[in-house]
């Protein structure tokens, strides 16, 4: 057997094991999902599921403030962590002791967060005992537009860390070398920064933005432990549509619902790919 052939066989057994994962938990409810999208009761119904689902009121509802919390949420857990690495890289020493601060999010776990969440933005909690001192009317973070504002919040604040790690590591990767001719010729900060420093940190602010919009999916958790199963309409999100649907053991509309958020999903990621591969030509 040839060396590389035997490489490529040796790799492939190494990852069966997580190929053979990806194909039952995640292909195959896929293809039961679609089956279930397009069925009632195993009769073929073509569209129906999806025509129902879009005169769906709830439906929209979850859709818009899921792409409102998208739009807030995921520039901000970017651009943040971006600012406070730049900000890190101008110390010279205690880089890292400082970016090792910010893995506390990391660290504590998530039951433990969401109740230190709910002592401090509670009806009667310690951001609203501070407020009532200063003579300001109390907060309600768990109802109305406030509600979507502090899930932002825990949104940032939890994913801030790792995402400052991985830009620290791009800024080191960047050699003095290449800021320092600039530096000679008279460019100043903002200049070395725009010119310089953003262009060459392309590649990981991209790695950054795409798993800031995978973990963007996965702040149903933390919600549903805040909110519970139905929370304010200004936070009802396309997790908890589905989440209430499979409750309900209504899997067609269920599956419908998945396919399209896939199908969203998918788009948004091609044209951010597009985008990525045009920029940087």
């Amino acid at each position: 057997m040839k060396l590389k052939t035997k490489q490529a066989w040796t790799g492939f057994l190494f990852a069966l094991p997580a190929l053979i994962g990806v194909f039952v938990f995640y292909l195959i409810p896929f293809i039961i999902s679609i089956y279930n999208g397009f069925t009632i009761q195993d009769r073929f119904v073509g569209f129906t599921n999806f025509a129902a689902l879009i005169k769906s009121n709830t439906f929209w509802l979850a859709m818009k403030n899921t792409a409102i919390f998208s739009i807030i949420a995921i520039p901000l857990a970017v651009i943040i962590p971006l600012l406070i690495s730049l900000f890190l890289a101008t110390f010279d020493k205690h880089t890292s002791f400082f970016s090792s601060l910010f893995l506390s999010p990391m660290i504590v776990p998530i039951a433990s967060v969401v109740y230190v969440w709910q002592i401090f933005f509670a009806d009667y909690g310690v951001v609203n005992n501070i407020l009532k001192n200063f003579g300001i009317d109390p907060v309600s973070f768990f109802k109305g537009p406030w509600s979507m504002a502090l899930v932002i919040i825990i949104f940032v604040w939890k994913n801030c860390a790792y995402n400052i790690i991985l830009f620290s590591a791009g800024l080191r990767k960047i050699p003095k070398e290449v800021k320092e001719p600039a530096r000679l010729d008279g460019a100043n900060r903002f200049q070395v920064l725009r010119k310089i420093t953003l262009p060459l940190l392309r590649p990981t602010t991209f790695f950054v933005i795409l798993l800031t919009i995978i973990s963007s999916f996965k702040i149903f958790r933390e919600v549903y432990l805040l909110y519970g199963q139905y929370p304010d309409e200004h936070l009802y999100m396309i997790q908890h549509f589905m989440n209430n649907n499979f409750y309900n053991l209504n899997y067609p509309r269920l599956s419908a619902a998945s396919i399209l958020l896939s199908i969203v999903i998918i788009v948004i990621m091609l044209v951010f790919f597009r985008f990525e591969r045009r920029s940087s030509l």
